[in-house]
């Protein structure tokens, strides 16, 4: 995503929240949630140094310098009443802010912390010398936030760190839960709101400091609670229900939904405050779980606006429906997230964001409080950075729920889902966190990659047989070598989810506890057609329109019927193809613990099938084109084998490390730092290899990454003499 040019207008969709005589930025009518803060931000061009650090005196003049840089109490992370994040008043005031974290910085021995971590430090620094009593607040917050997260790193690695590393911190008093939720703060504002504005998260908890204040006064007077999900931020898919006393609503993305504060908490919300998680905000989507209308981008809502890939912003497609939680686990804005599936919501964002992605088994995880698409094949599941904490928030969330929609599965959906199945099922998913996982195992190959017309991808898929062969298992073609898809009829014609989503949608507008009151405040949301009569009145946003809801709304559902009927045939066609005529006939015949594929392989047989899949960080593509896109390996089980998925993707994990952190906007930021090298005359072998990778389309991610380094440390060494001479 390119920086926007001077003068350009920007919406802060975390900045401001108000309920008195506001308007909606977008249609002009009043509302009662989040409201965007227009204003203009001038980051354009370069954001670094200019003209080495002597500088720094003329820009800011020596009395502004010196102000800056005298002590000062670091203040605590501010949210407003409404959850927001509050935006200084003034200039002065958002120089005081940063004067405060720039004297924090200067107490810091930075030799004693490994060079990346510093180097990001001194470049952070770096764009104080930017920066005059007449930048605006914008800027300020933002070079504030940079050297916030930069000196924030030395502490923890978010990026890195899993959740047993923030525990046993947490145990050992290095770091405290509410010095960590102001780690996330900071790391939202950042990269949610500045810079490469995400738009991930869209809304926040106002409760979540006083909760992590409680969990660190719990753990005080007994250490052994840090441990498992207690006192860990989790971000939410804004489909999923959370109490109305926690401020948040649940809107789906829809304008329709904009004032849907629920009465009570979904099923996934209870368990994560049973187990002691901090819920600390939630995430954009695709509107309505990607079901409102076709041919929208994948992470658009007409509520939030667009999300954004941290990979390449802008650039690479970040998925859906769970966009914001891919794109925000992928920034690590929280320790994990929280998506729900219906078709690929969960695996498609994970892989699309380089996370690890588990969508279980449909009925182990309660879908009760989370607004509808098809409950024949709808779940909530985690997406993490790794396998374990995946395992860690799987447990917590499990469990027999009465209210639930009752679900069958087995091969001829025989076996009923209910308390009695479920509970000897109840698993701590973390024991199976074994590194000869793979050992024994045999796995299917479900598809392969075109060798011809996808050389770089055919290359990653026999990386990852090696890998595979080499931690144990053994793995099988199918009987014509060319994977065992081509062995399975086609899929059947369906309109399942159509039907599905007409009954159940229109349940849940309608038996709400509280009215759900759409964006003008005043219109009552109580069926699917009060959405799209709504929606039509505020055409002008409706970006995309409304095709799929307007189709879904004429189906008569009523059991009888001509509709029902033909729901009642295809959601058979669908069972049988997906598992009797499918995964089990593969995984029967072949005598198969698993089926295996490349970026999504087995997502809709296994989606219509209701059986599990995990997707894992496997490499990043080098095609011309590609933009260093991930790659993942997929591997789909039969009903309820989470714990066998969990092993051997754990197993797999392990052996490889393949997951790389994001550049945030990496190709943008090598053009910055390229710019900052010449004007400073920092040249040869770091400014060569980065002028290359940012030339190249062949560079992979790691090499991009690897090349920024290099120059970041060539051209802080620069600086930080120029610093000293001063």
């Amino acid at each position: 995503m390119s920086s926007p040019a001077a003068g350009d207008i920007r919406e802060d969709p975390l900045r401001h929240r108000t309920c008195k005589g506001s308007k909606n930025a977008l249609t002009s009518q009043s509302i009662c949630t989040k409201i965007p803060r227009v204003s203009i931000h001038y980051i354009g061009g370069r954001i670094g140094m200019r003209k080495r650090t002597r500088n720094y005196r003329r820009l800011l003049g020596i009395p502004t310098l010196a102000a800056m840089l005298l002590g000062g109490v670091l203040p605590a992370y501010a949210l407003n009443d409404n959850g927001m994040f509050e935006e200084a008043a003034t200039t002065t005031a958002a120089l005081n802010r940063l004067k405060a974290v720039v004297e924090e910085s200067k107490k810091l021995q930075l030799n004693d912390y490994p060079a990346e971590y510093a180097a990001q430090v001194k470049h952070a620094l770096s764009k104080v010398s930017n920066l005059t009593p007449n930048s605006p607040v914008f800027n300020i917050d933002q070079t504030r936030l940079q050297l916030r997260v930069a000196i924030d790193t030395l502490t923890i690695d978010l990026q890195k760190a899993t959740i047993s590393d923030i525990q046993a911190m947490v145990k050992s008093g290095k770091l405290s839960y509410e010095k960590l939720l102001q780690m996330y703060f900071s790391r939202i504002d950042l990269y949610n709101t500045h810079t490469v504005q995400l738009n991930a998260v869209s809304s926040l908890n106002p409760n979540a400091l006083k909760l992590a204040a409680a969990a660190d006064a719990a753990v005080k007077a007994d250490p052994s609670k840090a441990a498992g999900m207690f006192g860990i931020p989790v971000l939410i898919k804004d489909n999923i229900g959370t109490d109305d006393a926690d401020g948040m609503p649940t809107t789906a993305g829809s304008i329709a939904l904009a004032n849907n504060f629920v009465a009570d908490d979904s099923y996934v919300a209870a368990q994560l405050k049973k187990s002691g998680a901090i819920i600390l905000g939630k995430t954009n989507l695709s509107e309505f779980a990607n079901f409102i209308t076709r041919g929208m981008k994948n992470g658009y809502s007409t509520l939030n606006g667009q999300v954004l890939n941290p990979y390449l912003p802008g650039v690479l497609d970040v998925s859906g429906s769970s966009s914001g939680s891919g794109s925000a686990g992928a920034a690590a804005l929280s320790a994990i997230t929280i998506g729900t599936e219906t078709s690929g919501s969960i695996l498609s964002p994970s892989m699309r964001n380089s996370l690890v992605g588990l969508k279980p088994t449909v009925g182990l995880v309660s879908r009760s409080g989370i607004i509808p698409l098809a409950h024949s094949q709808d779940t909530a599941g985690p997406m993490g950075r790794n396998v374990a904490d995946v395992a860690s928030l799987l447990t917590a969330i499990q469990g027999y729920d009465a209210s639930d929609i009752p679900i069958n599965m087995g091969v001829d959906n025989e076996i009923v889902v209910d308390e009695s199945y479920l509970a000897p099922r109840m698993e701590d998913y973390t024991a199976y966190l074994k590194k000869d996982g793979l050992k024994g195992k045999v796995l299917g190959v479900y598809s392969i990659p075109n060798q011809e017309t996808q050389p770089d991808l055919y290359k990653a898929f026999t990386e990852v047989i090696k890998t595979l062969q080499a931690q144990g298992a053994s793995i099988v073609y199918g009987a014509n070598g060319a994977g065992m898809s081509s062995e399975l009829p086609a899929a059947p014609a369906s309109k399942v989810l159509y039907y599905d989503f007409k009954q159940d949608i229109e349940h849940y507008l309608s038996s709400q506890k509280n009215p759900i009151v759409a964006s003008d405040k005043q219109t009552i949301i109580k069926s699917l057609q009060d959405v799209i009569d709504y929606n039509k009145k505020n055409l002008s946003v409706l970006k995309y329109g409304q095709s799929i809801l307007e189709e879904s709304v004429a189906y008569d559902m009523t059991p009888g019927s001509a509709d029902y009927a033909s729901y009642e045939k295809d959601r058979a066609a669908d069972i049988a193809y997906s598992r009797k005529n499918g995964i089990n006939y593969l995984l029967d015949k072949y005598k198969l613990d698993a089926l295996i594929g490349l970026n999504g392989a087995t997502t809709g047989i296994a989606a219509k099938a209701g059986y599990p899949s995990i997707t894992l960080p496997a490499s990043y593509r080098t095609a011309e084109g590609s933009n260093g896109e991930p790659v993942n390996l997929q591997i789909t089980g039969d009903a309820f084998t989470e714990e066998q998925l969990i092993q051997m993707g754990y197993a797999f994990e392990q052996a490889t490390h393949a997951r790389i952190a994001p550049g945030m906007a990496v190709k943008t930021r090598l053009k910055q730092l390229l710019d900052d090298a010449a004007a400073n005359g920092v040249s040869g072998d770091a400014y060569d290899a980065a002028a290359a990778a940012y030339s190249s389309n062949f560079a992979t991610q790691k090499e991009v990454d690897e090349a920024g380094n290099a120059l970041y440390l060539k051209l802080y060494q620069s600086w930080w003499a120029g610093f000293l001479h001063i």
